[in-house]
């Protein structure tokens, strides 16, 4: 198999993230994708069984950490991509079906009151191994719920 071009390899990311079952579970769907800048956004509803302070309907702390590691893992993984260069294709998609988190720091800075969420992560470092990627989550008021700084492994 060949190298992908640019926009191939943005179709193999956004087909690659629509086909984790818990992105569906909790209805995460990306936005945007930015190779250039290496960021991307994911957004979701709430829904019910996302709910975790039934008596304030309050996003679940999991949820939360999961949305952020997602998008984090994500951006990380686009940065891993470019960051092997010459590197042969399929040594590169060996590498990447590797890729984990190997530490997450998570900072609830509000509630997670609201009715539409956005998940956003960038890259703050990328080495020959590991990656660190600084992620956010905002509410439909732009009201920053929480952010997370985390590493990953490829």
């Amino acid at each position: 198999m060949t190298e992908p071009s640019p926009t191939e390899f943005r179709e193999l990311v956004r087909g690659f993230f629509e086909q984790i079952p818990f992105n569906r579970q909790i209805g995460l769907e990306m936005r945007e994708l930015d190779l250039e800048r290496l960021s991307i956004s994911a957004a979701f509803e709430l829904r019910p069984e996302l709910i975790g302070n039934i008596w304030k309907n309050i996003l679940h702390g999991g949820v939360i950490a999961t949305a952020l590691d997602t998008v984090g893992g994500l951006t990380a993984m686009v940065a891993a991509y470019q960051r092997m260069g010459d590197v042969p294709w399929e040594e590169k998609v060996e590498r990447l079906s590797k890729l984990g988190t190997v530490d997450m720091r998570v900072d609830y800075l509000k509630p997670g009151r609201g009715e539409h969420f956005l998940c956003h992560g960038s890259i703050l470092r990328a080495g020959n191994k590991l990656v660190v990627a600084r992620m956010e989550l905002v509410n439909d008021a732009e009201k920053m719920i929480a952010t997370g700084t985390a590493t990953y492994l490829y």
